[in-house]
C-alpha cells in the first residue's frame, strides 16, 4: 500500500511540475519575446498523457467564430476535424438547424457530444491546452476580461464575411465609428501587461480571440492598427507562435470582401475531410 501510495504521489508531483512550468518560467523572466516562442515549440496538452477527445468543428466555409478555437487547438497540438452542416448531417443547413441545440454554428462535437456556442467552444478547447490557462485566480479573470472586451469587435465578423454593396459599406462606416477608441483601451491593457501578449510574456487563449478580431479589422483596412506600436508587436507574436504560424499560412484566405465574400478555396477548414 505505501508502495502504491508513493507512486501516486510521484505521478502527481510530476503532473503539477509540467502544467506549472509555464507561469514559472514566466515569474523567472525566461519567457521573453521569441526565446519564450521558442519555449513554447511542443505545448503541453490534456491529449498528451488521457484519451484525446475525438473533436470535430461544424461550421460554414468561413472563419469568423470558429478561428480562435481552431488557433487554440492548432497551438496544443490537439488534432480535430473541420465539416460542414452538409457534410455532418448530411442535409443543408436549412434542414440541420433544428436538428442543433441553438439553431447556431459553430458546433463542436467532442467524441458525438454537441457543444454549441462560441464562447463554451472557445473556452473548452482552451482546457485542452494547459499552457493557455492562467492558474492564478485574478490572472485568469483577467484573462476573461480580455477575451469579452475583445468579442466587442465581432460584428467585424460578417462584415468580412456576410455583406454586400452598400449594406457592406454602411455596416464598415459603422464598424470604424466605434472601432478606434476600442483599439486604443485594447492597446492600453497590451501596453500595461508589458507583453508581447495580452496577459504578459505568454500567450494566452484570449490572445487568439483578439487576434482574430484584430486581423479582420485589418483585412478591411490594412493601415487600421498602425498608430500602436504595441499592438503590432502582438499581432506579430501570435503570428510567430510555434503550430499557429504554420496554420496561418495553411488556411483558406478570404476574397471579394463586400462584393461576393468567400474563402479560397471555399472550404469550411484547412482540416475538412477530403
Amino acid at each position: 500500500l505505501n508502495r502504491s501510495a508513493n507512486r501516486s504521489a510521484q505521478m502527481l508531483l510530476k503532473s503539477v511540475h509540467r502544467l506549472a512550468r509555464p507561469s514559472l518560467l514566466v515569474a523567472a523572466g525566461t519567457f521573453a519575446g521569441e526565446a519564450a516562442l521558442r519555449g513554447l515549440s511542443q505545448p503541453a496538452s490534456v491529449c498528451e498523457s488521457a484519451a484525446a477527445p475525438q473533436l470535430t468543428m461544424i461550421y460554414f466555409p468561413v472563419r469568423a467564430l470558429a478561428e480562435p478555437a481552431r488557433m487554440i487547438l492548432e497551438f496544443g497540438g490537439v488534432a480535430y476535424e473541420d465539416a460542414s452542416p452538409q457534410q455532418a448531417y448530411g442535409v443543408p443547413w436549412k434542414d440541420a438547424k433544428d436538428k442543433t441545440p441553438f439553431g447556431q454554428l459553430p458546433l463542436l462535437l467532442v467524441d458525438g457530444k454537441e457543444l454549441a456556442q462560441a464562447g463554451a467552444i472557445i473556452r473548452y478547447c482552451a482546457a485542452l491546452v494547459p499552457a493557455l490557462v492562467p492558474a492564478e485566480p485574478l490572472e485568469a479573470a483577467r484573462c476573461d476580461m480580455i477575451f469579452e472586451a475583445a468579442r466587442e469587435l465581432d460584428a467585424v465578423n460578417p462584415i468580412v464575411n456576410v455583406f454586400r454593396g452598400e449594406a457592406f459599406d454602411a455596416k464598415k462606416a459603422a464598424f470604424f465609428d466605434s472601432f478606434p477608441a476600442k483599439l486604443a483601451r485594447l492597446a492600453r491593457q497590451l501596453r500595461e501587461s508589458e507583453g508581447p501578449f495580452s496577459c504578459g510574456a505568454a500567450p494566452r487563449w484570449c490572445d487568439f480571440m483578439l487576434y482574430h478580431n484584430l486581423d479582420n479589422a485589418r483585412l478591411l483596412e490594412p493601415a487600421a492598427l498602425d498608430a500602436y506600436p504595441e499592438v503590432r508587436t502582438f499581432m506579430a507574436a501570435v503570428e510567430a507562435t510555434p503550430r499557429v504560424a504554420e496554420f496561418l499560412q495553411a488556411r483558406p484566405k478570404p476574397v471579394d470582401i463586400g462584393t461576393k465574400p468567400m474563402l479560397e478555396p471555399n472550404v469550411p477548414g484547412i482540416r475538412v475531410k477530403k
